[in-house]
């Protein structure tokens, strides 16, 4: 039984989804488990099939379903299974190996090097997945970064055989003979049958001149079946003139990895070498039919009759047709400011905003003349974001008009457009204050709603619903209102009653959607927000929403649809841009996420927050210097903002500026000398970079400064804990404690060193005084120490008390210790809480172990296995979880299979509490 803590109160993931429990599936995932470990991949599939099919979210077998679909050439299929595993919580150092080589077969390079800088792996997955970078560098030509990248894994892998032979390759293609010799002398002392490694040598010899055929011929004996030697020895013999030798090997590969493109290359070589040109060259040819356009026919014999049909059309709301019609008649006569209004309306209506906008821009005197064209011409280039075409007829609609309501209207709407609030609002309590037009006030609403004062803006709102309580228009403005004062039992009602009344009104819809995606009602939300966008296809707001829906959902796919269409309806919205930007990031897609960067950074030049942003997408592209040259410029907008600059400082540590990420703290020190967390974040900023000689005397000016303080101890603790120091640094934690007994930092601190032995019984005994009275976080705390020490009756006593508080959040794993404890002496119930948790994490590793260690040590080795598989899924780093499985193998007869996973992750290497009995096993096997 494991007494060790699986989850601590520091590093519990709660993970959502369901997972399958012991079912008649397990025995089946083992069966093609064993199906595919033995080669017979076919039968390994179908058996995967039928347990997906019952099981769909059984990991393990969606994990072996992957490998089996890349092993069988179904590459993006493989992807998404791979995905969703890691998407659910798989162990990194299992998916992102497969998941790597997949992305490498599909060209999806960006992904590989986001994948390796991203996350930290285990030694033989790290490994993988540099070859798979390495590989993906060389095919974009970018040959330093491959060679400086499998540099810098062989100064940690020294001995690693495809190391040596990717970066002897990679020599070999540069030309560096002698330095790829080096590298291949290494790899055949530590294998000399290594057939990748002789495939190398070979090409070494062909590059000194020398016989290789022979050479490739042993990589092709040392693995008939290798498609890479098999390849090799192909494109050899070809070279030598054995054609028929070599398609017979040809055609063996395309039998095994059907479509592979370097199998083509060989086989298109193959041709043009037996002078097949035809066959080799043949490329496909598409057609294109042409249609020709027919020249229309008049359709009225006098032009009048296209004047009447447009404004029967517009007052039916056919747009389309009118128009058609009402351009036609426009086109012939000299129109009237009422006609071009109603031409352009119609033309907006259907969606022809540019068409509009260019009518209006050739009829400009006309436009200027009437004020209610001038207004729809301005509002229609608002629309557009094109406000300097208003501004350009400005003074002329002054000239004529100034001191009227309507051109005051029109000057609000403009401030407003361009963010100039101040003087906007001055309009409105001077030229339009006392006003009863329902538009001043609507111009009043949208101020409050800028300035996010949406109890005044909901106050207006009801006024204007109270005095026409059947419309539509302002019942929805008072449902979005109520949503913004977070009034959403109100807003439910309203927005019903508005969708009772209509139910494809678009802003209710929205509305609709915006509280189901409150509420969580993912369905509900979905169906409003599609709704919304089916009937206004053009709306960004609805777009932007459905967008943030689907995000929320995971649905990317969905969500980068909506915001596409988004930012083509609105080229200057930043929203759009700003959330593709974020998806493209989070996908991997970096070179998309800057492309929508470099387009926020043109419509505004000076937003720190675009810069960071970039900053970020650049790091995570390798592109350091660049990344750092942004944060500079980040530096040079926050200059004189202190609290701006220790965020600044935090993101350019990250980025590896640490010069960059100094001058940032002195100067926010310099700015706010008297206040104490600039000199913090400075200190702790030292001791990070592991500059101890100049944190002390920055730590006794602290002290100097401001006094005997909690954060002073914990940086005096921070510094003997960087400087392996560990009884002092906890020393000095408690000394924060007891300065500020609720300083829950220094609480966590104390406790990581203790669970680790330093000062383990000091804190239980601090601790022990909070027993009965402290807080839920100190009583777990304790609870987990009394764990830590074997001290079960203790713990039993806590963590049962912890239980019976029904806000008590971290249950799951409180019931996984306890089933621990209960193992020994009464197995069904500690089978009984594990069950019990699972309801709680059903995707956390550290309870489906202990559930399949539970199940092992009652004989039920069958069903123990399945969920230990599933738990070495979610994390196959863990020992215990190894030494599990092995021990459930060896018990179902499979000595060597236990062995082999032993072996595989020198379990018997590593520091567990089980380490004894996993050595006792291994001697047994």
């Amino acid at each position: 039984m494991k007494s060790s803590v699986k989850a601590s109160i520091l590093s519990m993931l709660l993970l959502g989804g369901s997972i399958a429990n012991a079912t008649p599936q397990s025995a089946s995932y083992d069966k093609a488990l064993t199906a595919f470990n033995t080669g017979e991949v076919q039968s390994a599939y179908l058996t995967l099939k039928h347990v997906l099919k019952a099981a769909p979210d059984h990991l393990p077998a969606k994990l072996l379903m992957g490998r089996i679909l890349l092993l069988d050439g179904y590459t993006k299929e493989a992807i998404e299974e791979f995905e969703e595993v890691l998407l659910a919580g798989g162990d990194k150092n299992l998916v992102l190996p497969a998941l790597s080589r997949a992305y490498l077969r599909e060209g999806l390079y960006e992904k590989i090097f986001v994948m390796l800088k991203r996350h930290k792996l285990s030694g033989d997955a790290e490994i993988s997945v540099t070859l798979a970078a390495g590989t993906a560098y060389i095919r974009l030509n970018q040959l330093d970064k491959a060679r400086s990248l499998y540099t810098q894994a062989l100064r940690t892998y020294p001995h690693v055989v495809p190391l040596l032979n990717a970066q002897a390759n990679l020599l070999l293609d540069q030309n560096e003979l002698a330095a790829a010799h080096k590298l291949v002398r290494r790899s055949l002392s530590i294998s000399d049958s290594e057939p990748l490694t002789l495939i190398t040598q070979a090409k070494l010899y062909a590059a000194q001149g020398k016989d290789a055929l022979s050479l490739f011929a042993k990589a092709y004996e040392q693995a008939p079946e290798n498609p890479a030697a098999m390849r090799a020895y192909a494109g050899a013999l070809a070279e030598n003139g054995q054609f028929d030798e070599a398609s017979t090997i040809i055609d063996e590969i395309e039998k095994q990895t059907p479509g592979d493109i370097q199998n083509q290359l060989i086989k298109a070589r193959i041709l043009a070498l037996t002078q097949h040109h035809s066959e080799a060259d043949k490329i496909l040819k598409s057609l294109t039919d042409k249609l020709s356009l027919l020249t229309e026919k008049q359709l009225n014999e006098r032009i009048e009759l296209s004047l009447i049909a447009g404004i029967v059309a517009y007052l039916n709301k056919n747009y389309s047709l009118a128009s058609t019609e009402l351009y036609r008649y426009v086109g012939k006569r000299d129109a009237s400011p009422e006609q071009l209004s109603m031409l352009a309306d119609a033309m907006i209506k259907n969606s022809n905003y540019k068409d509009a906008s260019n009518l209006l821009d050739k009829y400009e005197e006309t436009v200027i003349s009437h004020l209610p064209l001038a207004r729809l011409y301005c509002e229609l280039n608002l629309a557009m974001d094109k406000p300097f075409k208003c501004n350009q007829i400005l003074p002329a609609l002054a000239a004529r008009y100034k001191g009227q309501e309507n051109f005051a209207i029109l000057k609000v709407k403009l401030l407003l457009h361009d963010k100039e609030l101040d003087q906007a609002r001055k309009m409105l309590a001077t030229e339009l204050a006392g006003s009863d037009n329902e538009e001043v006030v609507r111009l009043n609403i949208a101020l409050f709603s800028e300035q996010e004062e949406y109890a005044k803006a909901l106050g207006l709102a009801k006024s204007l619903l109270q005095k026409h309580p059947e419309s539509l228009a302002h019942q929805a403005l008072v449902s979005d209102l109520l949503i913004r004062n977070n009034s959403m039992d109100e807003a439910d009602k309203a927005v019903d009653k508005l969708l009772r009344a209509d139910p494809d009104n678009v802003a209710g819809l929205i509305a609709k959607a915006r509280i189901s995606l409150f509420k969580e009602d993912w369905s509900s939300s979905t169906e409003a927000i599609e709704q919304a966008v089916k009937i206004d296809k053009t709306n960004v707001p609805a777009r932007i929403l459905a967008a943030q829906i689907y995000i929320a959902h995971d649905n990317i796919e969905s969500a980068t649809d909506h915001l596409l269409a988004a930012k083509t309806l609105e080229s200057r919205n930043p929203t759009p841009r700003q959330l593709l930007a974020s998806l493209y990031s989070r996908q991997g897609k970096l070179n998309a996420a800057l492309s929508e960067i470099n387009a926020l950074l043109s419509i505004d030049r000076l937003s720190p927050d675009f810069h960071l942003q970039k900053a970020s997408v650049l790091n995570e592209m390798g592109k350091v210097n660049e990344a750092q040259s942004q944060l500079n410029m980040v530096y040079a907008l926050w200059a004189q903002q202190p609290e701006k600059l220790l965020q600044l400082a935090e993101q350019q540590e990250q980025a590896g500026d640490a010069p960059g990420a100094e001058k940032s703290l002195q100067q926010a020190m310099k700015l706010a000398p008297k206040a104490p967390r600039p000199h913090l974040e400075y200190i702790s900023f030292l001791i990070r970079q592991n500059h101890l000689e100049q944190a002390q005397p920055a730590i006794t000016e602290f002290a100097n400064q401001f006094g005997k303080t909690a954060n002073l101890a914990m940086l005096r603790g921070d510094l003997a804990v960087a400087d392996n120091q560990l009884q002092q640094g906890f020393s000095h934690y408690m000394t924060a404690l007891d300065r500020a007994p609720s300083f829950r930092m220094a609480l966590i601190k104390a406790f990581e060193l203790a669970r680790t032995g330093t000062g383990r019984g000091e804190l239980i005994e601090y601790l022990t005084a909070f027993e009965e009275s402290g807080d839920t976080f100190q009583r777990h705390l304790l609870a987990d120490l009394y764990y830590i020490d074997t001290d079960f009756t203790r713990a039993e006593k806590v963590y049962n008390q912890l239980l019976s508080d029904d806000e008590f959040e971290n249950r799951p794993f409180v019931l996984n210790n306890l089933a621990n404890i209960y193992a020994v002496n009464d197995l069904p119930k500690a089978l009984k809480l594990i069950d019990t948790a699972l309801e709680k994490a059903p995707r956390s590793a550290a309870l489906m172990d202990t559930k399949g260690w539970l199940l092992s040590l009652g004989e039920d080795y069958q069903e123990g296995l399945s969920l230990l598989r599933q738990a070495y899924t979610l994390d196959a780093s863990d020992p215990s979880v190894q030494y599990h499985i092995a021990y459930t193998l060896n018990k179902l007869g499979r000595p060597e299979e236990a062995r082999a996973i032993l072996t595989k992750h020198q379990t018997l290497d590593k520091s567990f509490r089980e380490q004894p009995d996993a050595q006792a096993l291994m001697q047994s096997l």
